[in-house]
């Protein structure tokens, strides 16, 4: 038997409703690689279904609704054809032996009828809590409702509600940004309340845990660190203990954040005494790093990116601690096999 199957990053662990072989979680990426009604293609399947020897992987953010324009052509799942389109990434990966959770998210209001929008407009802050009217609300908690649906009827084993990164979710949580008067802004209670009610309709669709979360705690705010990071995401974590979630996944700040001006942010030694569930960490992690943090229990799990790009077979990589290749920024974003599904495996 090989001598590293017994680290903690090859260990199993129970995710919720699942049992996964080992602690490499492959983390959400947007690869740009739809097509154009934004359903995930036959490539980008056999992309996933290389990477099915992680313990889970996250897929891409697709959208729940329409978006409007200013925005890239990410995945989405509101449509007959893009529900077809993951339901054959689903049956690619179960057949390689993996398992697979579906990054739900909304890029906010769609205003395509503004021509002064900025390009890529979704990304850089124009959204607002303030800005949605009841309406709004009630249009977005039905547009999750019936993503969950299509994300059940696809055969994915979990959702993870992409509240993070600064978009509108995560502008919601934060008292910096959410300007609300009303029930959903305010206090704790109230700017939690919005998530809240959208993780009840998920879970309602797709049952008891196989619902998670993903939160980015060191995240700026319009350009700089939040201030109130510090007191609230803590605070944030306590309250969602008291939920039956299959896990928080949290994201630490990287070299690239701190060169933007992020700060050092939280770290998982910080966040992990809030949080009595299962934490999954991300945040350019090495091998030894994770092992290091899942052995002293500041996390439960390891969220893997750019290494996953480079290596399809990461964890067979860290099991035989194998070299690496190399990933290539070039290609992130690149229409095509190159720099997708092209990364070479170990031999045999």
């Amino acid at each position: 038997m090989n001598e590293h199957v017994g680290s903690a990053l090859l260990s199993p662990l129970r995710l919720g409703a699942l049992t996964l072989p080992n602690r490499v979680v492959m983390a959400p990426m947007t690869r740009l690689r739809a097509d154009a009604g934004l359903a995930p293609t036959e490539l980008v399947a056999e992309y996933y279904a290389q990477r099915a020897g992680a313990g889970l992987i996250i897929s891409e953010a697709m959208a729940v609704r329409p978006y409007g324009a200013g925005f890239p052509d990410i995945t989405a799942i509101f449509s007959p054809a893009q529900q077809a389109g993951w339901a054959r990434v689903v049956r690619r990966v179960h057949e390689a032996g993996g398992r697979i959770a579906a990054q739900l998210w909304d890029v906010g209001l769609p205003r395509p009828e503004r021509p002064d929008a900025p390009q890529w407009w979704g990304v850089t802050d124009e959204v607002r809590p303030a800005m949605l009217s009841a309406d709004d609300i009630a249009a977005t908690t039905a547009a999750f409702e019936r993503a969950a649906r299509a994300v059940k009827d696809a055969g994915f084993d979990m959702i993870e509600m992409h509240a993070s990164s600064g978009n509108l979710f995560d502008r919601f949580l934060r008292s910096s940004t959410n300007a609300r008067t009303d029930a959903y802004g305010g206090s704790l209670a109230g700017r939690l309340r919005l998530l809240q009610e959208l993780l009840d309709r998920l879970q309602a669709v797709v049952g008891a845990g196989r619902v998670g979360l993903k939160l980015s705690p060191s995240a700026m705010v319009d350009g700089a660190p939040d201030p109130a990071a510090h007191e609230e995401f803590p605070a944030i974590l306590r309250e969602l203990s008291t939920r039956e979630l299959a896990y928080v996944h949290v994201t630490r700040t990287t070299a690239d954040d701190r060169a933007r001006g992020s700060g050092p942010g939280l770290s998982f030694a910080e966040l992990r005494p809030h949080y009595r569930g299962t934490l999954l960490g991300a945040g350019d992690l090495t091998q030894a790093e994770a092992e290091v943090l899942l052995k002293e229990g500041q996390i439960d799990g390891a969220v893997f990116g750019r290494l996953f790009i480079a290596n399809p077979d990461l964890p067979a990589r860290f099991a035989a601690r194998a070299a690496l290749n190399p990933p290539d920024r070039a290609t992130f974003y690149t229409p095509g096999a190159a720099g997708f599904t092209d990364y070479p495996r170990l031999p045999g």
